[in-house]
């Protein structure tokens, strides 16, 4: 019995949430300094600057890494004033150093309050459905085309050819024309739109024209995306999108 299997390839496209967080917090361990080098004082940092980030409710990687940046500000601000402190005797250094601790505390509460407005356009968004569906399949090819490139990033290491009688010539993969294709049409829904609807590329039009292939998949698509483009409700205007 073959025990040798084919290497199972992870879902890369449900990677990039948990691994935007995991990277979040491992950068502040190393901003935030621990009251001592003990092993319950480095814990009850990392539980710390998992409670500053979490209390922002940070609901993507956006947000995430605005509120480490906000946590980060403010922790730099407060080890400013600590060293302040500290050397009292020094006035040069206590000037330069709560001169420091004021613009970090500006940075902080301007990140926070960008924070704050990108939450507030993301519940927005949330209230238009159709925007908000847009916008996750915006993402979801996003995140599937760059995880594909990954997978196909060579390996370090070229390997000799063979000799030229056992060359065999491999063709690179072409990336998913369906996938392409309602990619397209959500950025650009109403040059899909247009193309869908004349078969084709207009011969007078206001925006650069995609490639044969993809026009192809656009008029011929029945993927939900594309079939949305066929409502009467769609503007089928030239401008660009």
């Amino acid at each position: 019995m073959d025990t040798h299997s084919e290497p199972q390839h992870p879902d890369l496209t449900r990677q990039p949430p948990s691994d935007a967080y995991y990277q979040v917090i491992h950068t502040l361990r190393a901003a935030l300094r621990p009251v001592s080098d003990t092993r319950e004082d480095l814990a009850r940092r990392d539980n710390a600057a998992i409670a500053q980030v979490a209390c922002l409710l940070p609901a993507n990687a956006d947000e995430a890494d605005l509120a480490a940046q906000y946590v980060a500000a403010n922790a730099q601000a407060m080890e400013c004033l600590r060293l302040a402190r500290k050397y009292p005797g020094d006035p040069n250094f206590v000037l330069k150093c709560t001169g420091h601790a004021a613009s970090m505390m500006r940075q902080a509460r301007a990140t926070r309050s960008l924070l704050q407005r990108v939450q507030s356009a993301r519940q927005e968004l949330a209230s238009d459905s159709a925007a908000a569906d847009r916008a996750a399949g915006v993402e979801h090819c996003a995140l599937g085309l760059m995880a594909e490139a990954l997978r196909r990033t060579p390996p370090d290491a070229i390997a000799e050819p063979p000799p030229p009688s056992a060359t065999v010539e491999e063709v690179p993969p072409r990336p998913d024309p369906v996938a392409e294709a309602d990619l397209y049409a959500l950025t650009y829904p109403r040059r899909a739109a247009l193309i869908r609807s004349q078969g084709g590329v207009p011969d007078k039009c206001g925006f650069g024209p995609p490639s044969a292939e993809l026009v192809r998949a656009i008029v011929t698509g029945t993927s939900p995306t594309l079939r949305a483009l066929d409502s009467p409700a769609e503007p089928l205007a030239a401008a660009a999108d």
